[in-house]
């Protein structure tokens, strides 16, 4: 103790340590202060005045992925827009915090060493949660937190926004957005009894108070096997009307698909009915009968060749001849910073044309 005491009051110990010692003050002072209680080194901030703790900042790793990306020290500094002088300063104290050296100096660039390479993934990591956080409080101030219920019908909820809200959630991880797959009187109950945020439904609101506007297309398409025999052979209308065909449980679904082929002459009298898009979808790929869906629901499938559309030439969705649409329905007072967020990043808007 005797000899750390020694040391520490006459600066022996910078050697030893740090490089530098402050002159604490003599033995006899030194020893007095720690009988009386007191700090034995006086005025702590004298010492950190002196010799100040370093820590790495998050603008030397901002510039270090920038020299990083741009392989050059003028680039990366007129990207974060920064003086060439201040991002060299910034990546030299950055090495000396390290104690290693991130970049070889060519004549061609600066390429990354070994130590660079290491450090890359944890930068980015730290770079991307801090700006995550400005993020997260930038929305708070402007109101964009908490919940979002959004109701929709099977096709759009199924098909369309469970592929977008992913993303949208991890942007925005304030949000918490719920999606309920409803028929389209339920979802336009929630929204006008307020226990629905936004909807999703296959007709304009009956409700007028509700502001709408159409945003996809719902086109209907006449869906079979690839190795239904009606493929192989010039069908007639006769034919199709004679055929067995997968329609779904739900009503106003099904009176939906029967509308649609009865403007195209095709009457339905074998049916089988089922209670889901997919068993419909399984039933037809077996060969069972045909179904009308909507595309929405078997694009993926069409183009993997597991079915096939029919009659795709007098198809008047595809001439545009039918007003076949989703249409986003909501109060125009309730959450609109939030609402128009949601449509923003989930790419929701009005339909240019029918």
């Amino acid at each position: 103790m005797a000899k750390l005491v020694d040391a520490l009051c006459s600066g022996r110990s910078a050697e030893r340590h740090a490089g530098s010692s402050p002159v604490l003050g003599t033995k006899h002072k030194f020893l007095k202060r720690c009988k009386k209680g007191r700090s034995p080194f006086g005025d702590a901030s004298f010492f950190f005045r002196k010799f100040p703790v370093m820590h790495i900042t998050l603008r030397q790793l901002e510039i270090f992925l920038g020299i990083y990306d741009q392989k050059s020290l003028s680039k990366a500094a007129a990207k974060l827009c920064v003086t060439t002088s201040a991002a060299s300063q910034s990546l030299k104290e950055l090495e000396r915090i390290l104690g290693t050296e991130l970049f070889e100096r060519k004549s061609n660039g600066l390429f990354p060493t070994d130590a660079a390479s290491a450090l890359l993934p944890l930068a980015t990591l730290v770079v991307t949660k801090a700006s995550e956080i400005e993020d997260i409080f930038a929305a708070r101030e402007k109101g964009l937190t908490g919940k979002l219920i959004i109701g929709a019908n099977r096709a759009c909820g199924i098909y369309i926004l469970s592929r977008r809200l992913p993303e949208f959630k991890r942007r925005y991880p304030t949000v918490d957005p719920t999606l309920l797959i409803e028929d389209n009187e339920i979802v336009e109950a929630g929204v006008l009894e307020n226990r629905m945020d936004i909807g999703f439904i296959s007709r304009p609101p009956v409700d007028s108070s509700l502001t709408f506007f159409p945003c996809f297309r719902d086109d209907f398409g006449l869906i079979a096997s690839p190795k239904s025999p009606y493929i192989s052979v010039e069908a007639t209308t006769e034919d199709f009307c004679l055929a067995t065909w997968i329609m779904d449980q739900e009503a106003t679904v099904s009176d939906a698909a029967k509308r649609w082929l009865l403007a195209q002459g095709i009457t339905v009298s074998n049916i089988l009915t089922m209670n889901t898009m997919g068993a419909i979808k399984r039933a037809v790929q077996t060969g069972l009968g045909l179904a009308v869906m909507p595309l929405l629901s078997v694009s993926e499938e069409i183009r993997r060749g597991d079915l096939v559309e029919l009659r795709k030439e007098v198809n008047p969705d595809h001439k545009k001849e039918s007003s076949r649409c989703i249409y986003a329905i909501y109060k125009q007072d309730h959450l609109p910073a939030l609402r128009e967020l949601f449509f923003k990043e989930c790419n929701i808007s009005p339909l240019s044309t029918l």
